[in-house]
């Protein structure tokens, strides 16, 4: 305890820290000894989080120190007069008394379950910003692949198109064998097993008669592909009107 302060100033520091805390009665029985056995643990639990009751407990303490004031003409009785008026300033009705909190057995679990989801999210949010920032670079060079149905006049013969490992975005031309009469058209891959990779729709001939698309690494994977070209009727009857071989290499 500070032995500058005044007794005054150990009661007005009495005063100011009793709204949500023991009241003066159970501290002074705390200090004395003679609370119950669970009212004193949990006087003491409070004293741990509390300074202000804490400092209150040390100053009383001091109090009750014999050489305390030993500057000063202080009677005896000082120490009960201070919680006497400690009492009489504080209607018990404003006293709330300090209630320890059970936490349930299943919250740390759940806390943990949310920490390593956070975890978990923190590290995709991280993945899809460096995904976001290598798309939005550009791949220069990127090859564009003019590619011919088999059987036809150009495509007779020719060599599977190639997509280079080293290459993320390519454009591919499809070229029908003659000129289809189709008002709509899409876009469909398959793999090598047959399986169906994609199918988009909305595809536009092109004022040489041929269509486009921009296709990527990260969709299609290494392997070799069908790509076809689907004509849409009007009562929405799909038709394959041209198939074409693609390779990419892993």
């Amino acid at each position: 305890m500070n032995r500058d302060k005044t007794v005054q100033q150990v009661i007005q520091e009495l005063l100011v820290h009793t709204d949500t805390h023991p009241d003066a009665d159970e501290l002074v029985a705390y200090h004395e000894g003679t609370l119950p056995t669970a009212e004193a643990q949990r006087v003491q639990d409070h004293l741990v989080a509390c300074r202000e009751c804490a400092a209150l407990v040390a100053d009383l303490e001091g109090l009750a120190d014999p050489a305390f004031g030993a500057d000063e003409d202080i009677p005896e009785s000082t120490g009960e007069l201070v919680w006497e008026r400690v009492r009489k300033e504080i209607p018990p009705a404003n006293v709330v008394p300090f209630r320890r909190v059970e936490i349930p057995r299943w919250v740390r679990p759940l806390a943990a379950m949310l920490l390593l989801s956070t975890m978990a999210l923190s590290g995709w949010v991280a993945y899809l910003r460096d995904q976001v920032e290598d798309l939005s670079r550009p791949q220069l060079n990127a090859p564009i692949l003019d590619l011919y149905p088999a059987g036809s006049t150009r495509g007779q013969g020719a060599a599977v198109q190639t997509v280079a490992a080293d290459v993320r975005l390519f454009t591919v031309v499809l070229n029908p064998a003659g000129r289809p009469a189709f008002e709509d058209y899409a876009l469909e891959i398959v793999d090598a097993g047959g399986a169906q990779v994609g199918s988009y729709g909305g595809l536009v001939r092109n004022a040489y008669g041929s269509f486009s698309a921009t296709l990527s690494r990260d969709l299609l994977g290494a392997g070799d592909f069908r790509v076809r070209l689907v004509g849409i009727d009007p009562g929405g009857g799909r038709h394959t009107v041209e198939e074409y071989a693609l390779r990419i290499q892993g």
